[in-house]
Order: C-alpha cells, then structure tokens, then sequence
C-alpha cells in the first residue's frame, strides 16, 4: 500500500498541475477568448455593415455632384430666358415694350404700320399674356425681312392671328393683320 500512495503522490502534482492548466485553460477561454471572440465577430459585421453604408454614400455624393452641375446650368438657362422676356412691370408696358420694338422692326424693314394697339388680356397657364394688334402694309419681302428681324431680335414673342390679304394694283402689297403676344411673369422672374 505504501507503494500504491507512494505512486499516487507522485502523479499527485502531475495530475494537479495538469488539472490547473486544463481549468487554466477552459477559465481563459471562456472568460477571455470567448467574449473578445464574440465582440470581434460583431465588430466585423459592423464593420462590414459601415463599409456597405459608406460605399452607398460614395454613389449618393457622385449623383448630388451630377445634380449640381445640372442645377448651375438649369439656372443660366433661366437666366438666359429671363433676358429674353419683354420688360415690364405690369402687362400693359409689356404691351407699349411690344409696340415700340415692332414698330422700330416695321420701320427698319420698310413695312407701313397703319393701326396699332393693345389687345385683350390673355392667359397662358398661370401666367398674363400682354397683346398688342398690327395692322400693317408693305410687300411680301418686306414682311420676310421683318419676320426675319423679329426672329434674330431673340425676345419670347408669339405671332398670333396671322392674316395676311394680297392688294392687287400697280405694285403688289400685302396687308397684314397681327398680334403679338409676349409672356408677362412679374415678380416670379
């Protein structure tokens, strides 16, 4: 028996220093490796989930730079077509602004203006319409070179009601009828 004891307390501090690493061992990872496994594992998918996010930021950032190079040029556009407004405050001097440019134009190209006036008010979608009605006579080049005048002068106008009669006689004429229209915004411009 002593044999048998003297045996076992020999293994003894074997046993215990092999039984102290294994619990060591199983302390370690299941108060350190685990958890910090556990914590770097979910940081990853964080991680991961932060690049996704970011990646879609980079494509949002590129289309809203696309966006304001459109905006810039969206709004030299309008300020091109606001220049090229008839000027006025009210559409009654939009209309006298309409009258006087035709009337330099008519001159300009040799065409007789007989009567002109302000027409009635009209309305374009949500905006006012100033009207001014020509009467006007010369021959058919005449009426070219005005049109052609009018068209390289680069204002928003619309010819409306466009009569035009052929007056027989010793020089050919041409009688016209017209209105022209010219868009009113106001203070929206």
């Amino acid at each position: 028996m002593n044999k048998d004891t003297i045996l076992t307390q020999k293994n003894r501090p074997a046993l215990v220093k092999y039984g102290a690493v294994m619990i060591a061992i199983i302390l370690w990872y299941s108060f350190m490796w685990d958890p910090i496994n556990a914590k770097l594992e979910e940081k990853q998918s964080t991680l991961a989930t932060q690049e996704l996010k970011i990646a879609h930021l980079k494509k949002r950032i590129s289309r809203l730079k696309g966006i304001e190079k459109r905006l810039v040029a969206e709004k030299k556009r309008l300020e091109q077509m606001k220049k090229r407004l008839v000027p006025g405050d009210n559409p009654q001097q939009v209309s006298t602004n309409i009258q006087n440019s035709f009337l330099k134009k008519a001159s300009d190209a040799g065409m007789d203006v007989l009567v002109y006036r302000s027409g009635p008010k009209r309305r374009w979608r949500e905006y006012q319409l100033a009207v001014s009605v020509f009467n006007i006579r010369g021959t058919t080049k005449q009426f070219v070179e005005l049109l052609e005048k009018i068209e390289l002068g680069k204002q928003l106008l619309r010819l409306n009601n466009l009569n035009i009669s052929n007056l027989r006689g010793k020089a050919s004429q041409l009688r016209v009828n017209l209105e022209v229209e010219a868009l009113f915004i106001g203070k929206k411009a």
